[in-house]
């Protein structure tokens, strides 16, 4: 496998509305730059790409369009990129479909951006092995408590219950690693974990001030390791960071705690190339299409996103990048913990990992049950229920479609 990757600030300019709890959060103050991370990568017969970006999250039209971008830059088929965002909340607007629309003058900059990193990545190929590797990493928890007789309660605005919180946490820790060939000595790693970026971000504590959060923190950790990273956004709806908005000390002990097992893993696996180097790196890719049936109840008016507006149907993609026997899942939004670990379960690969906003942005995606207990989630969630338990379906079916014949199919 070769590999390439480059880093390239998009940070906003000072004075820009924030992307986190209100529209007129304006950001004073820059604390740590936004980025785009870009990993090539060419197999031999195919060539790919994941591109991770330090934003609140895009419209499907803004990715397809990058997608394209970057894909006339590489040579591959568009479907061949992957994009994926981190879903910080102290970045700007980049959703126009969201209540408050995208900053347009800072999207032209960014499709600019997107340009000049890929282009700047395409001559920085070099040969890889490639390894794969998965543990639990304590850093996070279910931002949802629920009670005996299933009443919710939204742990941001009830604090106290925090320490009740024993809802269902995807604790999963995945990675793909990248070694010189035929040495221990790391590249670079590809990084997924669920939690939402808001270890420092708050209403009054950071939400006046650019960061990229904890996992801003992480890739710096990593950098003076010797190691560049990408970090994957796993489905973190309802997954927090440990000490969730107490400050930008939170930020770091979060990346702390994280980056230590990143580093066992970094130890690890080249050391056990039988169980966890992938020995064909084979890029394969897939778009799934999914119509989803869009709310129109009560409790969603006065939350409903314009453009969804008299429509009863949207179509939403799913987007399938294998590496051999792991499995990339790009998802259209905020997915809860539970329907990424459904999608985890039932998967024919080795190893899946979920990419939040990665396909669109279309709020929250709740498991049914959600919707019984309540919540600030379901409150804004755009599609009905069962919607949610259809794209689990749909990404397991593509990812057979695939997948090499199941070990056990007969």
């Amino acid at each position: 496998m070769k590999i390439s990757h480059f880093e390239k600030v998009i940070s906003p300019e000072i004075g820009v509305t924030l992307a986190g709890y209100g529209a007129k959060d304006v950001a004073k103050r820059l604390h740590d730059d936004l980025k785009l991370s870009v990993l090539l990568m060419d197999d031999g017969k195919t060539k790919g790409a994941v591109l991770s970006f330090d934003l609140i999250g895009l419209d499907e039209e803004y990715i397809i369009k990058i997608s394209q971008d970057a894909a006339a830059v590489i040579g591959c088929e568009a479907e061949n990129v992957i994009v994926t965002c981190t879903h910080t909340h102290s970045g700007p607007h980049t959703r126009t479909a969201y209540t408050y629309g995208a900053n347009l003058e800072y999207m032209e900059k960014l499709f600019q951006w997107v340009r000049e990193a890929v282009t700047a990545a395409m001559d920085k190929w070099q040969e890889a092995d490639t390894y794969f590797y998965s543990c639990q990493c304590d850093e996070n928890y279910n931002r949802r408590y629920t009670d005996g007789a299933n009443n919710g309660k939204y742990l941001p605005m009830n604090r106290s219950f925090e320490p009740l919180a024993t809802g269902f946490k995807d604790q999963e820790l995945g990675l793909l690693i990248f070694t010189e060939v035929g040495s221990w000595e790391p590249l670079g790693v590809m990084v997924n974990f669920a939690a939402h970026p808001l270890a420092s971000h708050s209403m009054g504590l950071g939400s006046h001030q650019i960061s990229a959060d904890f996992p801003g923190v992480l890739r710096d950790v990593l950098a003076d390791n010797s190691c560049w990273s990408v970090f994957l956004q796993g489905a973190a709806g309802d997954q927090f960071p440990k000490d969730a908005e107490c400050g930008f000390e939170a930020a770091r002990r979060c990346a702390n705690g994280v980056a230590i097992e990143v580093m066992r893993g970094l130890c690890d696996a080249p050391r056990n190339p039988e169980l966890y180097k992938i020995e064909n790196p084979e890029i394969r890719t897939s778009i799934v299409k999914v119509p989803v049936a869009i709310r129109h109840d009560k409790a969603s008016v006065g939350r409903q996103y314009p453009y969804l507006a008299g429509r009863d149907e949207v179509e939403l993609r799913l987007h399938l990048f294998a590496i051999g026997d792991v499995c990339l899942v790009g998802v259209p939004g905020e997915l809860f913990g539970e329907l990424g670990q459904e999608i985890k379960w039932h998967s024919p690969f080795r190893r899946t990992f979920i990419l939040y906003n990665s396909t669109a942005y279309i709020s929250y995606i709740c498991h049914a049950n959600a919707f019984i207990s309540g919540g600030y989630e379901t409150g804004s969630s755009q599609l009905q229920p069962y919607e949610g338990l259809k794209l689990v379906v749909a990404a397991v079916e593509g990812m057979r479609k695939i997948h090499a014949p199941f070990p056990f199919e007969l």
